[in-house]
């Protein structure tokens, strides 16, 4: 696979950053809460449309007499489970809190009006980089060349660093460089993971654990739309599950 068949999606989120970062800087504060509240809402509109489309295979693909969504069920009851038992979700909310506050008159609100600093970059560089968005995306854009979820994953970064630089200013644009070489780093995992692969696209286990990853971004459309979901920080370990369940699937 072309390099940037492989890493289109990072290449599109970080020039997205850098130019959220740019229209934060030059508007400052003007940038309103309820506009960016409307913009949030509307990338989960988008982020729910994308994820439908990406679980259509679990309705494809079989296991024996049973439809994929048995296993992706039981990969997500599985995944959650340790999930919930490592404390995933609070432990990753309590880095962001202590990522946001570790320098000193510095904050991580995400509001325009957030302190400045290193505690803010890192605090951004978890925001953009720790999530099963920039996972399954990165992992999808590597193994298959599908930047989708990336692209939209690039809106909504692209609106968050817009409201962070319109109080930090053009310090937001450090986070690009931690931000490139982990994504890019996934992606390459990703590549690697479909090498051995003629054709990834016809590979039921990968697209088995693909189209698994997608109802994780369908929990985080809901989780923009501001409805109940379920975490899907704490069914990550779902996706590790996925490649084994995903040996016995068949078209």
């Amino acid at each position: 696979m072309a390099l940037w068949e492989a890493t289109s999606g990072t290449w599109i989120n970080l020039l997205a950053v850098a130019f959220g970062t740019l229209c934060g800087a030059a508007l400052g504060s003007r940038v309103s809460l309820q506009l960016a509240q409307q913009w949030r809402r509307w990338l989960g509109v988008v982020t729910l449309l994308l994820a439908v489309q990406m679980v259509q295979p679990l309705w494809q693909l079989r296991l024996g007499v049973f439809p994929a969504v048995m296993p992706a069920l039981l990969a997500l009851v599985l995944g959650v489970s340790v999930g919930e038992a490592l404390a995933l979700e609070r432990r990753l909310g309590a880095w962001l809190r202590a990522a946001g506050s570790s320098a000193p008159g510095s904050s991580f609100s995400g509001s325009p009006h957030s302190g400045s600093g290193p505690g803010v970059l890192a605090g951004t560089f978890v925001l953009f980089c720790v999530g099963p968005m920039t996972l399954v995306g990165c992992l999808r854009n590597g193994a298959l060349g599908d930047a989708d979820l990336l692209l939209v994953k690039a809106g909504l970064d692209g609106v968050s660093s817009a409201l962070l630089a319109a109080g930090v200013g053009l310090t937001l644009a450090w986070v690009l460089l931690p931000m490139a070489v982990f994504q890019f780093a996934l992606s390459a995992a990703g590549a690697l993971m479909a090498a051995g692969l003629p054709d990834p696209m016809a590979s039921p286990a990968l697209v088995f654990s693909a189209a698994l990853g997608g109802l994780l971004v369908l929990s985080l459309a809901l989780e923009l739309l501001e409805l109940p979901h379920p975490s899907s920080v704490n069914a990550l370990p779902a996706l590790l599950l996925a490649p084994l369940l995903g040996w016995g699937i068949q078209p």
